[in-house]
């Protein structure tokens, strides 16, 4: 298994393989790559650029489309989503390209599901090692924000890099997008922690976090405060859904251990001031009230899914439900 950023590095080298096997669903990551491998191969050319995804085309339109060659040698990058998906003669067809790839063709097969052992995934691995884009570690978002900081040509203090994963370290999306944002506020190569007070001086737009905590508080007047500021800015209900259930279902492990966590490393989309407190947000909680609000979830994520509705109302009323 390779790491993601050891082959960012090859392709920033211009190490370009052929072929590319991506396993993991940070979709985020995925797509980096890929951007990655579209600067390297393309540069000022024109990017010839082509998905192909096996619930929308045949096995057989698949492997016709890598295999198609022009006379001018053009370089041409192909994503196959869910190749494990693709049944009969053509899984045979595209693992013999795999080792047998056309030169001028770059690749890339993206399989969400890290722990696939399908027999294609078995077999591709004969050809290709796979490259993890699961989501990081929250440990290991520390060495992304320095990554990022570098593709901007500056370093960061140790404080700032603490405080940017602190509060936005749900994803790495949003550890990239605010370090971005502050490395095109502040001139200087090197951003150091008195920064990070000019750049929220620049009108600061509420986080995930800060709703996340008032919650944990139950400190209704402030959750829906900060609902209002969120949903339609930097939010919507589909995308709370998810981390909202995992903060809920955090304070019902605090519950049945008594009052303890034991340390996972699995990965928890939440921010690390959110995780360090669940055990004092899960005192203020009953276990049915917990129970009762993950069920509501549910229910509110069929409702997004399946008809028309209103994030903030949803929203609001699940704050009603669960704090008030």
């Amino acid at each position: 298994m390779i790491e993601i950023k050891n082959a960012i590095r090859s392709v920033q080298n211009d190490k370009i393989n052929p072929v590319y096997h991506l396993k993991g669903d940070d979709h985020f990551l995925q797509n980096f790559f890929i951007e990655k491998i579209c600067d390297s191969i393309f540069k000022s050319d024109t990017a010839y650029k082509s998905f192909l995804t096996p619930n929308e085309m045949t096995g057989k339109e698949i492997i016709d489309s890598i295999l198609i060659s022009d006379l001018f040698s053009t370089k041409k990058l192909f994503i196959i989503r869910d190749p494990q998906q693709i049944k009969g003669k053509p899984v045979k067809d595209l693992l013999d390209y795999c080792s047998n790839p056309i030169s001028n063709h770059i690749l890339v097969l993206i399989n969400d599901n890290f722990l696939d052992k399908s027999s294609f995934t078995r077999s591709l691995t004969k050809f290709v090692d796979p490259i993890n884009v699961s989501t990081p570690l929250p440990s290991d978002l520390y060495k992304w924000a320095r990554f990022f900081f570098k593709e901007n040509d500056k370093t960061a203090e140790p404080s700032v890099i603490g405080e940017i994963v602190e509060s936005y370290g749900d994803s790495v999306y949003n550890v990239k997008n605010e370090i971005d944002k502050l490395c095109i506020l502040i001139d200087s190569s090197e951003i150091k922690s008195d920064h990070l007070t000019i750049s929220n001086a620049w009108g600061r737009s509420r986080q995930r976090w800060e709703l996340f905590h008032s919650i944990g508080k139950r400190d209704l007047e402030k959750s829906i405060k900060l609902s209002k500021e969120i949903i339609g800015n930097t939010e919507t209900m589909i995308s709370l859904v998810y981390p909202l259930t995992s903060f809920f279902q955090e304070l019902l492990y605090a519950k049945m251990n008594n009052g303890t966590i034991s340390q996972s490393n699995s990965y928890i989309p939440l921010s690390s001031s959110i995780k360090n407190n669940i055990l004092h947000y899960s005192k203020g909680y009953a276990k049915s009230q917990i129970e009762k609000s993950i069920k509501t979830l549910e229910k509110i994520e069929r409702k997004q899914k399946t008809s028309t509705s209103n994030d903030e109302s949803d929203l609001i009323h699940f704050l009603y439900d669960a704090i008030g």
